[in-house]
């Protein structure tokens, strides 16, 4: 005797007979912060089916459903619970390869986070499907309690009468609260709704609708004898005409046509064309298409400088020694086209390229200039795509198809399924941006990056005119390559740069608003002679404060313990951590005084500022607020690039690799903020940020003029810049850094601890602190409030654990989460939030 099982497989409903097959059991990952995997039994029927590393449907507590990865299969039952049957799978063939799942692991082993936090970063988001609460009409619907209903209950039945069911989504907006829960819970004990769990496939492949000439008139004869027949419809002949002419004029081989390009080229063609398919002589079909883009010929002429050539040639010499190279080029030095060369060279071979950049503001000019060489082999993946486009991207990198040949993304590619990946490019490599802090895994891009190259016996080419202290230490120490192009692309010059002393400027009544005596004299001279201008303040917003004369009140963010910026353009004083707004007080709320006054400035305020002195001018502003649709980086740029823009206002955004050939100048507002930041990069990243920004000016035939606004001109660092000498602040910062122990000379960890009462936050981090220090010593310093102690409501106070490098990190990371836990267990501490970050920036 056998019975018969009944199993959906692919959108098939599949029977058959339960013969004497063994119980096969899954480790799951799922897309959640819980370290364990999950069990769960197959069905006898997907013995044959299931594969490590597919994604599976699996039920998740008492409602819900997550798409996971198969971790293992194995005969074990778990131990404890009993194992639920997993629902489905979603594909033949795995979705992520051994290579991923080992760089998996090692992220989550060396970041101290979860697989499911990693499978969470990594998968896009249309190849996560869960389960969405959809709402229904009870089977059974009572009408005779609908008139005891209230307004917003009325409205919700009949929405559901006329479209059937709802997402709990559509119900908050058809009822136009936030809490929709009472209502709904209330609909259900009257048993008037029913909820249901539902999964959603968000990947959408896109179609186009194409004609096609039927056969029996792919011949010239019967064409000649159809359109001798549509004399008398001369509007239907004209749309045949427009096919042929748009299909070639092959009558044995004519291409189908995109309909909606037919319809345009025959004007007012579709009521014909829809009469000629109904004639048979055409038919309408659905077309996959891809959504990656890119040209077909792309062109192929550059030519290497000698210095350009002799860099190269030392970078495939270093290759044979070692994994990664770093190449230390002065900005402008044309770090780009040694890239394009290698790049070539591994698709020669048959391989692909990721090429890494910090911001998606980059990959606006890049893409460009890549594209003009390998067309649309080049794919761009970022968080400013659509999902569908993400999930195409995915799928041609994983099968190696040509279109994903060369990626060019922010610091989430080094996630995707590379099937043959033969080297990794990590340009600007000193980004902190390379940095995920918010939420884990909190991986830094670069350091990942060399992992998935070991797993992939692929290499790393770090590029930079301003190295971050660690990768140039290892440089030094031989543990990378290291290579440097000391000269400027067709021998332009490095840009004067000159220190303007704001104390003098102030003390003489010098000063124009924001801008200083001689900086507005520069951009004068530069505009007259038809050169553009780059203004740099690293702050968004008008003013980062306003403040009451009187009394000195400032206005703060209700839920961040930190000033509310105000944004004249939408006249709000904006949180930039939680988003918080309000409006401008008119009066002071302390005292009600009338007399406010904005401190300080932002980009905003620049630009307005700028169209006083300089009315003519067209400007353009290029920071967090001008940037958040999707192709607007790829405007701004390119109105800078074709002159369309005299001056570019902007933050830390255009300091990073933009090319301008017509750049003559550039001026930094006020570089004090950055030096004086409480943190031991902070001269690291001052020095980085400066001579980035100063390395946009003058990189063509044009002599560069920068000059910077400061309070402290004898600072060292500004020293450093208008050198130009890495070398020097490197010898400096590394000795600081040896002095301290600070990183390359040790290991961080940030315990940090997040609570909404400070009065109970600060006795629990201070005997968390104690408790770590009874193991680990001298290694734990803190806790201490960060320079922003509250955030979102939630008030964080941060322990360091400072490493020798002669240590066992990974025993320091074991012994940590053990205490960790053990501790919050042994309090019993509740409504405590922990966030462990290994190599803060």
């Amino acid at each position: 005797m056998f019975n018969e099982e009944r199993w959906v497989f692919r959108g098939y409903v599949i029977f058959a007979a339960q013969m004497s097959h063994p119980t096969l059991f899954v480790d799951v990952i799922v897309p959640l912060a819980l370290p364990q995997l999950f069990t769960y039994r197959v069905p006898s029927l997907l013995n044959d089916f299931i594969k490590p590393l597919q994604r599976v449907i699996v039920p998740f507590g008492k409602r819900k459903k997550y798409t996971a990865i198969v971790y293992s299969i194995h005969e074990k039952p778990p131990s404890g619970y009993e194992a639920r049957y997993l629902e489905n799978l979603l594909e033949e063939e795995p979705t992520i390869s051994k290579q991923q799942l080992l760089l998996w692991n090692w992220i989550a082993e060396y970041y101290m986070c979860t697989l499911g936090e990693v499978m969470q970063a990594a998968l896009p988001a249309g190849l996560k499907l869960s389960s969405e609460t959809v709402l229904k009409l009870h089977g059974t619907l009572n009408r005779d309690l609908l008139p005891e209903l209230s307004d917003r209950e009325h409205l919700i039945i009949d929405a559901l009468e006329s479209a059937g069911e709802l997402s709990l989504l559509d119900v908050e907006q058809i009822a136009g609260i936030k809490t929709v829960y009472p209502i709904v819970r209330g609909l259900m004990e009257k048993r008037l709704i029913v909820a249901e769990e539902e999964m959603r496939d968000t990947f959408r492949q896109r179609t186009e609708i194409i004609i096609i000439l039927n056969d029996e008139y792919a011949s010239e004869e019967a064409l000649n004898e159809l359109l001798g027949q549509l004399k008398k419809a001369p509007k239907q002949q004209e749309v045949l005409l427009a096919f042929l002419s748009m299909g070639n004029m092959d009558f044995s081989a004519l291409q189908p046509v995109i309909r909606k390009e037919l319809i345009k080229k025959a004007v007012n063609g579709q009521a014909p064309l829809l009469q000629l398919i109904k004639k048979g002589v055409f038919k309408q079909e659905n077309r996959v298409v891809s959504r990656l883009t890119g040209e077909d010929d792309p062109e192929s002429d550059y030519t290497l400088s000698d210095a350009q050539q002799k860099a190269t040639d030392q970078i495939r010499e270093a290759f044979t020694e070692r994994q990664t190279v770093l190449l230390h080029g002065l900005t402008g030095s044309g770090k780009t086209e040694i890239y394009i060369e290698l790049i070539k060279e591994e698709l020669d071979r048959g391989n692909q390229v990721l090429y890494l950049l910090p911001e998606i503001a980059l990959t606006a000019q890049i893409i460009n200039r890549l594209r003009k060489y390998f067309g649309r082999r080049v794919q761009v993946y970022h968080s400013r795509f659509s999902e569908n486009e993400r999930v195409e991207v995915w799928n041609a990198t994983a099968t190696g198809d040509e279109a994903g040949s060369i990626i060019l993304g922010a610091r989430s590619s080094v996630f995707l399924p590379f099937a043959k990946l033969g080297l990794i490019i990590v340009d600007e490599e000193h980004e902190s941006t390379f940095k995920q802090t918010e939420p884990a895994p909190r991986y830094h891009a670069r350091d990942v990056a060399s992992v998935l190259a070991s797993f992939h016996k692929a290499r790393v080419l770090l590029g930079s005119a301003t190295p971050s202290i660690e990768s140039y230490h290892n440089a030094m120490e031989g543990k990378f390559g290291f290579v440097t192009l000391k000269e400027r692309f067709g021998n332009a010059l490095l840009p004067d740069v000159f220190i303007n002393d704001l104390r003098q400027d102030v003390k003489k009544q010098r000063m124009q608003g924001v801008f200083s005596l001689a900086l507005t004299k520069e951009i004068d001279a530069t505009l007259k002679a038809n050169h553009q201008v780059i203004l740099f303040q690293n702050r968004r917003g008008f003013a980062p404060m306003l403040e009451c004369r009187n009394c000195h009140w400032v206005p703060h963010c209700a839920q961040c313990d930190i000033s509310l910026t105000y944004h004249k353009a939408i006249h709000q004083l904006r949180c930039h951590y939680c988003g918080y707004s309000m409006n401008v007080p008119s009066n002071c709320i302390e005292c009600r005084s009338t007399d406010m006054r904005m401190k300080g400035f932002g980009t905003e305020k620049i630009e307005e500022e700028l169209h006083v002195l300089f009315p003519d001018v067209s400007a353009a502003r290029m920071d967090l607020d001008t940037t958040r649709s999707k192709f607007s980086y790829h405007k701004l740029i390119d109105d800078f690039g074709q002159e369309r823009t005299q001056v570019l206002i902007g933050t830390q955004m255009v300091s990073k690799g933009l090319d301008f050939g017509n750049v003559r100048l550039v001026g930094v507002l006020s570089a004090d903020s950055m030096m004086n930041y409480p943190d031991f990069r902070s001269f690291e990243r001052s020095f980085q940020l400066l001579s980035q920004v100063s390395g946009r000016a003058g990189r063509k035939k044009t002599p560069g003029v920068v000059l910077i606004q400061t309070w402290k001109p004898d600072h060292p660092v500004l020293k450093w810049v208008q050198e130009h000498n890495y070398s020097g602040f490197y010898l400096y910062e590394i000795e600081e850094r040896r002095k301290y122990h600070y990183p390359p000379f040790s290991k961080l960890i940030h315990v940090t601890l997040k609570h909404e009462k400070a009065e109970e936050l600060d006795p629990a981090a201070e005997s968390l602190g104690n408790h770590l220090r009874k193991t680990f010593g001298v290694r734990i310093l803190g806790p201490e409030y960060p320079p922003v102690s509250k955030i979102r409501n939630m008030f964080q106070k941060r322990l360091l654990v400072k490493v020798e490098l002669n240590v066992s990190m990974k025993k320091i990371k074991e012994e940590l989460k053990k205490q960790v836990d053990t501790f919050f267990k042994e309090n019993a501490l509740k409504q405590f939030r922990v966030i462990i970050d290994v190599d803060p920036v």
